[in-house]
């Protein structure tokens, strides 16, 4: 049986990715991925679910909250969603 992957579980496994990789590059993965998570949603309320999915699933995934990429992810995630809530 093929899995489908939705748009938050593509961006979540980049999210993964970046965060187990130590280069200069995870915080530019980061904005990549959630450039196409955002990208695969019409509506800005869509786009604030989604992005909050990502969020709770990171911080669920029983990963320390207290690092710089989780406090990079938070901050992005939560500025991404203030934008959007203009617009719903």
């Amino acid at each position: 049986m093929l899995m489908v992957m939705t748009p938050v579980i593509q961006c979540l496994r980049k999210v993964d990715h970046a965060s187990a990789v130590a280069d200069s590059m995870a915080a530019e993965r980061v904005l990549q991925a959630l450039d196409e998570l955002e990208s695969a949603y019409r509506r800005p309320s869509e786009r604030i679910v989604a992005l909050e999915a990502v969020l709770h699933e990171f911080d669920r995934a029983g990963r320390v909250n207290d690092t710089p990429f989780s406090r990079l992810l938070r901050l992005t995630v939560e500025r991404r969603q203030n934008k959007w809530s203009r617009y719903a």
